[in-house]
């Protein structure tokens, strides 16, 4: 896989130099761009290296310990699967994850210690080892606040919604879907609305949007406190998966260049978020698609989206539900050329599911927190508050049911490497040409506003 570092760092290069030489420093910030190559393709290859210890023992009996690193779920027979982080093996601390599968009676949670016993196999995608059938137990329990609020509060919707409903509304609030039902985990895939129910900058997008809102007029300290106390405890319960650490370095340092009174160019805050988190772990790099979705989505969001405003509404401003289902095109037309290489299976409803149901999100996370913090401060009425988050929820499960049973929801189409290169490189001409005709400034307007 290390050509394919190699070249997924000098992809990252060349859309650096394009993105950030305009201007009259654009000799210096190609040096910068190259000296930052240079630096990831050493520390990418040091890291590549490492996993010649799991390669080393592939095919035999090992005794594995690790974090578990995600909320656990059941499998199609009823196994536990999960992955586990920060490794030992051998007496060695490989870096990457490994998936374990077992049908052992453990209650294993997010942040426990795990000791595994079975035989190494090769990784697949976001994981570099598996241990299929294996032993576990677990040998450290871990003791987190924010962890026992997140299944305090996840216990408070379970007993006062239906059990589809609750487990939707709290893959949408916090990131946890494993306890989604498997028909309507099929369905959200089915029309490309899992996105949903995974924790993510649109979280954080709309946390930090709130906190303007309620503050802005009272005080620009107040606005910038309250956005990262919200960052920070969201954060603090979904876990800092790639994508969410990437999410909160784009939105904490939005936060701070508002409150200062500066702007940043949305394109340098995403290649400085990626070459960030890249940077500390190159795995991610290298291996986790849901990285490159979640980078290739809030460029969707940040750059695109705004051009496509620009050029439909001028300098107006559009209203609330035109702007969220311009940020979701543009997040599907980023999305979809890599989604086509690697999976294939487009759903042609994707994008008027994503209309019809992503405006709801806000509405919906601020009415699931509400019944959720209801049960656990006043029990007695939480059923009462809970009623309008179940009706939205009802709702969406109902709309996502009807359009996945529609036959020509899914159509086989998987396009080639060099197609994907080539719709990529077609999306940044007409980015150029938009950003050409309009004259659109990205730095009259951050993130925040």
């Amino acid at each position: 896989m290390g050509w394919q570092g190699a070249g997924g760092a000098c992809a990252l290069g060349v859309l650096a130099a394009l993105g950030l030489c305009i201007g009259k420093r654009g000799i210096a910030v190609i040096a910068v761009c190259i000296a930052g190559l240079l630096l990831g393709v050493w520390r990418g290859g040091a890291v590549h290296g490492q996993l010649v210890t799991f390669t080393n023992y592939v095919g035999q009996k090992v005794v594995i310990t690790g974090t578990v690193a995600n909320d656990p779920s059941y499998g199609a027979k009823g196994q536990r699967d999960f992955t586990l982080n920060t490794i030992t093996l051998d007496g060695r601390s490989p870096p990457g994850e490994v998936r374990i599968t077992t049908f052992s009676m453990i209650h294993a949670r997010r942040g426990d210690r795990v000791r595994a016993v079975g035989k190494l196999y090769n990784g697949f995608g976001n994981y570099q080892a598996a241990v299929y059938f294996a032993e576990a137990k677990v040998i450290a329990v871990a003791h987190n606040p924010l962890e026992e609020l997140r299944r305090m509060f996840a216990a408070s919707l379970y007993t006062n919604l239906p059990v589809t409903e609750a487990s939707l509304g709290i893959g949408i609030l916090v990131g946890i879907k494993t306890g989604l039902p498997d028909d309507l985990d099929a369905q959200l895939k089915v029309l490309s609305l899992t996105h949903i129910v995974v924790a993510s900058g649109y979280n954080l997008t709309i946390l930090v949007r709130a906190a303007r809102r309620l503050f802005e007029k009272r005080s620009k300290y107040q606005t910038a406190l309250t956005a990262a106390v919200l960052m920070a405890g969201f954060v603090g319960v979904t876990g800092f998966s790639p994508s969410m650490s990437r999410a909160a370095l784009v939105s904490g340092l939005s936060v701070l260049a508002w409150y200062y009174g500066r702007r940043i160019h949305p394109m340098v805050l995403l290649l400085f978020a990626a070459a960030i988190t890249a940077g500390l772990d190159p795995l991610d790099f290298w291996y986790d698609i849901g990285w490159w979705l979640s980078f290739l989505a809030f460029a969707g969001v940040l750059i695109v989206a705004p051009l496509l405003q620009h050029r439909l509404f001028g300098k107006k401003e559009p209203k609330l539900i035109g702007q969220i289902m311009l940020e979701t095109i543009a997040a599907q037309v980023m999305t979809l050329p890599l989604l086509l290489a690697i999976f294939g299976a487009p759903s042609l409803l994707a994008l008027p599911a994503n209309i019809l149901i992503v405006p709801l999100v806000p509405l919906i996370m601020l009415l699931a927190f509400s019944g959720g913090l209801a049960g656990l401060v006043m029990p007695a009425v939480a059923a009462y508050v809970s009623l309008p988050a179940g009706w939205l929820l009802a709702y969406v499960v109902q709309l996502v049911g009807l359009l996945a049973q529609i036959p020509w929801a899914i159509v086989q189409v998987t396009i080639p490497p060099q197609s994907m290169i080539a719709c990529y490189g077609g999306i940044v001409l007409i980015c150029i040409v938009l950003w050409r005709t309009t004259g659109h400034n990205f730095l009259t307007k951050s993130m925040v506003e």
